[in-house]
């Protein structure tokens, strides 16, 4: 008969990582990915976050229609951000990593994606008189600040995050 028994040494080895698993996913942190209220403005004093929120959603009164570019650019690019976690969160659990440098790629990634999502919107199309004005047909650039002001940043709760879009 095979008896199986547990060396207590190991099993504090055990405890000990389980412990500073634990500690390194307690970390309530989330990428934000959007533009941060203090962006900058435009030369009749809106915000690029206001301008960003209106693209975004559409204005009240219906005369800009919604062009939704952050959350179709997330859902485009969420394969890749399971496939990074796949990657990563192994050498997180083995302590060979910080948590926030995966959460920092993540936002990298995803700030990219967004800006590319500006630049590929095509529809709904600008009208006839817009794409004269500013001399192009793409729906969300003109001087290409609203995508120029794109960023990320890790909430860990630690620090007051800026309000934007």
């Amino acid at each position: 008969m095979i008896r199986l028994f547990t060396n207590l040494i190991n099993t504090q080895k055990v405890k000990f990582a389980l412990k500073g698993l634990e500690q390194r996913m307690a970390q309530d942190a989330l990428v934000l990915v959007g533009v941060p209220k203090g962006a900058g403005s435009y030369e009749d004093g809106l915000t690029i976050a206001t301008i960003a929120a209106v693209n975004n959603f559409g204005s009240a009164d219906g005369t800009v229609p919604p062009r939704p570019f952050l959350v179709p650019a997330i859902d485009k690019g969420s394969p890749q951000y399971r496939r990074l976690a796949e990657i990563m969160l192994p050498k997180v659990m083995a302590g060979e990593m910080d948590m926030r440098v995966l959460l920092e790629q993540m936002g990298n990634l995803a700030e990219g994606h967004v800006k590319q999502e500006i630049t590929d919107l095509r529809i709904p199309p600008n009208a006839a008189s817009t794409i004269s004005k500013k001399g192009s047909d793409n729906p969300l650039i003109d001087t290409g600040a609203l995508r120029q002001s794109i960023r990320y940043v890790v909430d860990d709760g630690k620090e007051a995050i800026e309000e934007g879009l």
